[in-house]
């Protein structure tokens, strides 16, 4: 019996969702890569989509938003390594209010 994990990489190859699921697994860790990489304060930050390589994320405050074009080359390479396969190049950071 083949293990299952390689049985889903497969599947979502054949149904061509790789790249979906691979955005997916970079929204859910923007919390932990932002945090690791700015601190826990990042939390109070909000990935919100993908448009097409990048990756918008709301903040509370323009000092948030200077923060994240600072760290934005540290933080893409992080997003990467755990989702290689998201195409995530950029971060747009966009107003908390403006969701």
């Amino acid at each position: 019996m083949r293990p299952l994990a390689a049985a889903v990489a497969r599947a979502l190859r054949t149904l061509r969702l790789e790249s979906d699921v691979a955005r997916a697994d970079a929204l859910r860790a923007w919390p932990a890569i932002a945090s690791r990489v700015i601190g826990n304060d990042a939390l109070r930050t909000t990935a919100l989509r993908l448009d097409e390589g990048t990756l918008v994320v709301a903040v509370p405050t323009a000092q948030w938003a200077a923060e994240i074009r600072l760290r934005e080359r540290e933080l893409v390479a992080e997003l990467a390594s755990v989702a290689p396969r998201s195409g995530i190049a950029k971060i747009r950071s966009v107003p908390a209010s403006r969701t």
